[in-house]
């Protein structure tokens, strides 16, 4: 309902400014003369304040000396001695009801921005080993055969045959008959045989038929790329196990958070399959490079796992919080209009009066966000309804060079045209409607217009299609200087 209301209120301004000359024919006894009212003497009972004139804000060309209702029928409202200044917008009390005006003020504060990102949960890599063999062999006994198992520390993963290491086995066990095989046993251990087996083959003084791999850590066989039979070399990855007690979250930030995020930061996560539970940890590591396909910075977080819950591969929602950013005048994030020229927010300079402010914004956080330059604490803003208000306060701004004769809105602009169908003629006045017609900024409606004399009434008959010439006269108002029917050339 709100959007018919606004469309409405738009629709009625841009009438009532374009089609001033149609308005002027139709009751010129309700308008005001063409000049600017002159200052009055008259005051306001309540504030003292002398008024200068009275308006319609729908109809910022229609100014009167006395108080009254404007030719659209709406209450007009005083403007007071010194709020005359241009781009200030008076809205009566019923339209603000009407619109749904509201307003909050800017005040000081310090924004404490909170990330929000996705990630993705992985084994913690300080946790995961890696299991090589340094000299190659033949695997001849699996122990742990599938991914996914659990093992210990120091359990046996398989055995394997290697030509080189029974070499050096056999010098080991010479060295040992001889006294002196402190040298031999040094080159077992280098060549990747574990002090168990060492101790072993020393005690019992016997050259093993295979060599034992153990596992270096306990955990979980996470990578398993070996089997029984197989040749196998120093540069293959044979088992990874991982420890996942605790687990990591990679996630990744655009380059306008990486500089809002520090290592020790407080990080909270939650993932989908565990809706109902959060956890509580910090930001590990902020990595140095941003990476180019996707143009953002990575951070890992360090979280606890030791019931398991957490997963590899897993997405998480991940929520940082920030350091308080330096005081600033802050207003609501809806309050600030941007466009391709700037930004810019709708003040309250008095009752029923606002005035469009430019302003610079800084950091936005939630719903909130910092002006840095153009706007002081304490200032009402509007919050909603504003664009209508920044509109009419353009078109303020657009009449006032009008009446100043400069521009290339004045007088002599270039004709336009549009399509339109004729809903009524009389003498010297037809009403259409028609297309909207960028080129003026107006959107489709109905109104009237003056015709020139020049332009035959055959061509404006009731009910029909037409294309018209639309030129602006000395008044501001348009008027037709053309018509033709809609399918001919223009």
């Amino acid at each position: 309902m709100r959007a018919k209301i606004v469309a409405a209120v738009l629709a009625a301004t841009a009438a009532g400014v374009a089609g001033g000359v149609a308005l002027d024919r139709l009751a010129p006894d309700r308008l005001a003369p063409d000049h600017p009212a002159q200052p009055g003497t008259a005051a306001d009972a309540a504030s003292g304040k002398r008024v200068l004139y009275w308006w319609d804000p729908m109809m910022p060309a229609f100014k009167s000396p006395t108080p009254g209702k404007s030719p659209m029928g709406m209450d007009m409202v005083p403007v007071y001695e010194g709020e005359e200044a241009g781009g200030t917008v008076a809205v009566s009390p019923a339209m603000m009801q009407t619109l749904g005006v509201r307003t909050a003020v800017a005040e000081r504060a310090a924004l404490v921005p909170v990330v929000r990102t996705f990630g993705t949960v992985g084994f913690d890599e300080g946790r995961t080993a890696h299991v090589h063999v340094r000299a190659e062999g033949w695997v001849e006994r699996l122990h742990h055969r599938v991914e996914g198992e659990t093992v210990a520390r120091g359990d046996v993963l398989f055995e394997f045959f290697s030509p080189n290491l029974a070499s050096a086995a056999f010098e080991f066990v010479r060295e040992l008959d001889r006294g002196s095989a402190e040298g031999a046993r040094r080159k077992l251990l280098a060549l990747g045989i574990d002090e168990r087996q060492v101790e072993e083959i020393r005690r019992g003084r016997q050259v093993p038929d295979r060599i034992k791999v153990y596992a270096p850590q306990s955990g979980v066989v996470v990578t398993h790329a070996v089997a029984e039979g197989m040749f196998v070399e120093p540069d293959m990855t044979l088992m990874s196990i991982t420890d996942p007690s605790a687990v990591w979250v990679l996630a990744e930030l655009f380059e306008t958070q990486a500089s809002l995020v520090r290592p020790g930061m407080a990080a909270e996560v939650s993932v989908k399959g565990v809706p109902e539970r959060a956890w509580s940890g910090a930001v590990d590591y902020v990595y140095p490079d941003l990476r180019p396909e996707t143009r953002t910075v990575r951070v890992r977080i360090r979280l606890d796992n030791r019931d398991g819950a957490l997963r590899p591969n897993m997405y998480a929602a991940v929520r940082l919080a920030a350091a308080p950013l330096p005081e600033a005048t802050v207003v609501p994030a809806g309050a600030v209009i941007r466009t391709g020229r700037g930004e810019r927010v709708v003040t309250v300079v008095g009752e029923g009066r606002f005035r469009p402010v430019p302003v610079r914004t800084g950091p936005a956080v939630g719903d909130r966000v910092a002006v840095v330059e153009g706007l002081e604490a304490g200032t009402r803003v509007v919050t909603s309804a504003h664009f209508l208000i920044d509109s009419e306060a353009s078109l303020g701004g657009a009449l006032d060079r009008m009446d100043a004769g400069g521009g290339a809105e004045g007088p002599g602009q270039a004709p336009v045209w549009t399509e339109a169908t004729v809903d009524g003629a009389r003498a010297g006045t037809v009403t259409l409607s028609h297309a909207p017609i960028p080129e003026i900024g107006w959107p489709a409606m109905t109104m009237d217009f003056a015709v020139d004399l020049a332009v035959p009434a055959s061509g404006l008959a009731p009910g029909a299609r037409v294309r018209v010439r639309l030129e602006r006269g000395g008044d501001g108002g348009y008027r037709v200087v053309d018509a033709r029917p809609a399918e001919g050339p223009r």
